[in-house]
């Protein structure tokens, strides 16, 4: 039995809705810095433009494995812009402290 006229018109009428709330999938926490969030995230070792190896940007890097003396992490993941290594990440480095109270 077809729609009529009307009954088209009604429909074409109603609000629509959009499916999952509006909200957009943003990936895992990063507040949480646990080893299921870090594998959770995209690790990167190479950089796909100069193909030169990933670094850690914390220069106070926390990884112990020393590469070639320099001892920065390489294989990172992008956390805010900074590319940081799993003992950065794990360590919280970036995290706003919440000890700290907010200036109003």
């Amino acid at each position: 039995m077809p729609l009529s006229n009307e009954q088209i018109a009604m429909l074409l009428a109603l609000p629509k809705r959009r499916g999952g709330g509006g909200r957009k999938k943003s990936g895992p926490d990063t507040s949480v810095r646990d080893y299921q969030t870090w594998f959770k995230l995209a690790q990167k070792m190479v950089d796909e433009e100069t193909q030169e190896l990933q670094r850690c940007e914390n220069p106070s890097c926390q990884d112990p494995r020393a590469l070639a003396g320099e001892g920065n992490g390489i294989i990172v993941t992008q956390i805010d812009g900074k590319y940081m290594c799993r003992y950065c990440f794990l360590d919280g480095w970036l995290l706003p402290d919440t000890n700290q109270l907010a200036y109003e």
